[in-house]
Formats: C-alpha cells, structure tokens, sequence
C-alpha cells in the first residue's frame, strides 16, 4: 500500500499536491470561516508517510513536543476555558508540519528547480484565477463562486484562491521571495537587481505578482510591496536606494489608490506605538496591530504574562490582548525558537516578514500561517545547502543537459 513512498519520485509528487492543495483555498468547499475540511484532510495526509514509511525524531519533533506540552500545562491550568478541540487541531497542526519539515529537510524530496517550479505554478494559476474574477467584475458580476469570487465592493479587486484578499497578499508576498531567492541561491551570483527580475527569465512572473498585488484591492498587499523593496537594500546602496523608494512610493501614492493609502497611514500610525490612533486610522488592521503593540507595554511582573491566561483568553477583547494571553510569554518563546530552527533565517527579510505579520508562523492556530511558514522552510533548507554540491550539482547538470538539447533542436 505504502510502495510509492518507497520511490523518491512518489515523495516528491505527493508533497507537491500537498503544497497546492494546502496553499489553496476554493469557498464552496473550505467556506468563509472556521476550519477548512480541505486542509483538514491534507493534514492527515501527510502524517501517513511520516508514521509508516519516514519518521524521524527532528529537531521539530522536540520543540514541537515542548510546544504542545506547554499548551496542553497551560490549559489545564484554566480548566474554565479548557478545549480540547483546539488542542487536537494545534496538534494536528503542528504535527503536519513536522512531517513536511522531515520530508524537505531528511527525506529531501525537492530538488531546487522543483521547488522553483511550484513557486511559478502557484503563482500562475492564482495569476489567472485573480484575472478571471476580474474580467467577470467588470462585465458586472461580482458574486460568482465557482471561480471562488464573491462580492467586496474594491473596485476589480479579488481574492483569487484565497478567502479575502489581505491572505492573497501574504501567500503572493511569500511565494514571490520564495523564487526570487531560490533562483538567487541556485545561480550563485548574490541579490538580484530591480532591472534583472524584469530579464526574460524572471519578466513573466514578476509581472504577475506585480499586477495581482497592485490591483487585488487590499492594503496588506501594498504593505507586502513595501516590505519587499528592503530585498534591494544593501549596505553598499542604502543612501541612494531608500530615498529611490520613498519617492516612487510617493508618487503612487499620489495618484490616489484607496489601499495603498490605506497602508501607509497605518503604517504611519503604528511608528506612533499609539493603539488609539492606529485602531482611528484602520480598524480592521488594529485588531492584528493592537495586540503586537499591547505586547511591548506588557506587564512583566504578573504571573499570567509569563504562563499565560487560557484557551482564547484575549478572544473577547481583541484591541486589548496580547500575542501571549492565552499560553505566556514562555509559549512565546518556544514559538519563536520553532520559527529561527526550522523556517526562519534570523538575519533575513523573512524575520521582517515574520515580525510584521505577513510571513506565517507558528504561535496559534492559524492554517494559512502554517502554510506560509512551510514555503519559508524550503527557502531555508535551500540557503543552508546552498554550498551542497549532492544538491546543487545535480542541478547545474540538469540544466546543461537542457542548454545542449536546446541548442541541437
């Protein structure tokens, strides 16, 4: 039953079809809200590999053992909001992450043009979905769940293959750099250039991502493109480059666009570490800003700061929660060593990603953070082998072999 695991081409297909299907969301089937049956499902999955063919004891097998340890201590603690629906999920959860971590990092199903491949496939098809919603938009449909559309009053602004268009923002933020730096490490040459991601080999997909996040409607995006723009700073550039993007960051914000102004006032606002004023500015993005900015001003001398207050303990007041009410400051903690010793290069631009709340990562129960945390532990697999050669060498093998039948046909 489990022969195809036994062959690296079957690992390799099924870790694909996970990737997709766990990075996509159709409404008629996953809805607007709650848990998705679809990722449910994908999560069972690919515990079946990992418990009869590849289990391994990992390094994200004991922190996540410690993980859901801590939660589970904490919880029983305040048996008033004790649940243990949502300690199943965040097992289920955690443990499927577990499993892709080992598939990636010890099994090691991809290659990195693979990889690169699922990141352009990814891209393309929510490429062409946003441009079919679009299209029907503008015709006057605007609710058309077939095609995953329904109504959100933001011009030809859409949600693709996700549930809202902030979501869409993020999963396009993370594949984009996923590429971008996956291409960056397999030719071995450093950074790209802005003039470079417009060559012939990256033009297609950079205009793609490019269109989707400036037309998708949703400040997050505009938010995203601007964390982005950090990738070209370098300490040889910044005087130059930063003030380059400030003005051109200016000059369409000039032009008026509803959700990039809706970015940078918040973003301005939260340079403030006002919660007041960022809750007047938006409030729909003070529920995710407030609690950062409660965080810095936590009081560290009560108990329940370090060990936490429940399950949803901060789920009645969102603008005066923390992002450790429920499980602690020690929880927090045990997160964040998750995210740096398995997803997360602490000196990259996917620590600002992660920080700033557009990056995924583990901490809550969050499927789509999840999944955005997978794709930025390929990234991380990729960087630390980068000087590989049972990695790379294959690769540039594979390449040359494709250059010379190109040349012969």
């Amino acid at each position: 039953m489990f022969e195809i695991f036994k062959r690296s081409s079957g690992l390799t297909l099924f870790t694909t079809a996970f990737i997709v299907i766990y990075c996509t969301y159709y409404i008629p089937i996953d809805g607007l809200g709650g848990i998705c049956i679809s990722k449910v499902i994908c999560m069972a999955c690919i515990l079946v590999p990992t418990f009869f063919y590849s289990f391994k004891i990992s390094k994200v097998v004991i922190i996540g053992c410690i993980y859901l340890i801590w939660q589970y201590t904490v919880a029983d603690f305040h048996p008033e909001t004790f649940r243990w629906s949502t300690l199943m999920y965040s097992a289920l959860i955690l443990f499927s992450y577990a499993a892709f971590y080992n598939l990636v990092n010890i099994e090691k199903v991809f290659s990195i043009n693979h990889f690169i491949m699922i990141c352009r496939w990814i891209i393309t098809l929510y490429f062409i979905v946003c441009i079919v919603q679009q299209a029907f938009i503008i015709i006057g449909v605007k609710n058309f769940l077939v095609i995953n559309l329904y109504s959100l009053d933001r011009g030809i602004g859409c949600n693709s293959l996700c549930r809202e268009p902030s979501t869409f923002g993020r999963f396009m933020l993370v594949f984009y750099y996923a590429y971008i730096k996956c291409s960056e490490y397999k030719r071995d040459e450093g950074p790209f250039t802005l003039r470079e991601l417009f060559s012939e080999e990256h033009r297609r997909i950079t205009l793609m991502f490019l269109w989707m996040m400036l037309t998708m409607g949703s400040g997050t995006a505009y938010v995203c493109l601007i964390l982005f723009s950090l990738y070209f700073v370098r300490w040889h550039n910044w005087y130059y480059i930063i003030p380059t993007l400030i003005l051109c960051y200016s000059l369409i914000q000039a032009s008026g666009i509803e959700a990039l102004d809706r970015a940078t006032d918040t973003i301005e606002a939260t340079a403030t570490l006002d919660k007041k004023n960022v809750m007047e500015t938006d409030g729909s993005a003070s529920v995710r800003i407030a609690p950062i900015l409660n965080s810095l001003t936590a009081d560290f001398s009560k108990k329940e700061t370090w060990l936490g207050y429940g399950i949803d303990s901060g789920i009645a007041d969102k603008f005066n929660r923390t992002l450790f009410d429920d499980y602690g400051f020690v929880f927090y903690l045990i997160t964040m060593l998750l995210n740096f010793s398995c997803a997360y290069s602490f000196w990259s631009l996917g620590t600002i990603f992660l920080f700033a709340g557009v990056g995924g990562g583990a901490g809550g129960n969050i499927q789509y953070a999840w999944a955005l945390m997978m794709i930025m532990t390929c990234v991380k697999y990729f960087y630390k082998n980068r000087y590989n050669p049972e990695i790379y060498e294959s690769e540039k093998e594979e390449d040359n072999c494709d250059n010379i039948n190109a040349q012969l046909k």
